[in-house]
């Protein structure tokens, strides 16, 4: 039989748990529940800044420390530049803007594509190659925020590029979804981003309405229309003596 002494430890320690283990069931149940909705809520937060902010996306990038090369239009529309006439955008630089017509798009152009830079802007992936270069141009931006109205292009609307070196436009000419989940899913967009034509290529996640992490990428293809041409392999001294 058990002295007074044991109930009153065994009480106390039945109070303790009684305490003690709802604490424990909330702090892993707010643990799972912020684990499962982060691709839910990260979204969420970039959309009511963007909506609610009073700052504008060229101030949303200043903050976040990523440096701009560009300065407004350059009135360059055509003609043929070397390395040696303009500064070379370097990861996470905002280098230009671009504008999509019937859309909402107006935004800065950022070189690089990570995380980060993509809450700030339309980003340019570093593997393709930037305006200008005869070959495929890759922009990206989220489908909640900065290409939400991607789809609202046509086939026949222009795409305007300014960037600290010159000034861009391309025509839309075709969409395709992709499903990055499927094997060699770049083939249905390489043929583009490295063939022998300009090809600007802007996408974003799809259904665009969607806020959860999605394979499907809705692509909008557009054709090189204007701007001047640059040649990466050439100095302005080779080219004067040629």
């Amino acid at each position: 039989m058990r002295t007074n002494s044991e109930l009153n430890r065994s009480k106390k320690s039945y109070r303790g748990n009684f305490i003690i283990l709802p604490i424990v069931f909330l702090l892993i149940g707010y643990i799972l529940f912020f684990v499962c909705l982060t691709p839910v809520l990260d979204p969420l937060v970039s959309v009511y800044k963007l909506a609610f902010s009073n700052a504008n996306a060229s101030s949303a990038v200043d903050e976040a420390g990523t440096n701009s090369i560009f300065n407004g239009a350059t009135g360059v529309h055509s003609g043929l530049l070397t390395c040696d006439d303009f500064e070379y955008p370097t990861w996470g630089k905002i280098f230009g803007t671009i504008k999509v017509d019937n859309t909402d798009i107006d935004c800065d152009l950022i070189f690089g594509d990570s995380k980060e830079l993509l809450k700030n802007g339309a980003c340019m992936s570093i593997s393709s190659h930037i305006p200008g270069c005869g070959t495929g141009v890759l922009v990206a931006a989220h489908n909640n925020t900065y290409f939400h109205t991607l789809p609202d292009a046509q086939v026949g609307d222009l795409v305007h590029l300014e960037t600290n070196y010159g000034s861009f436009v391309y025509r839309v000419y075709g969409t395709k979804i992709v499903d990055t989940s499927k094997p060699n899913h770049a083939d249905d967009y390489f043929p583009e981003l490295y063939g022998d034509k300009e090809i600007l290529l802007l996408y974003t996640c799809w259904p665009i309405n969607t806020l959860a992490s999605t394979p499907l990428r809705y692509f909008t293809l557009c054709e090189f229309v204007s701007g001047p041409q640059v040649n990466m392999y050439e100095t302005a001294e080779v080219e004067a003596n040629e």
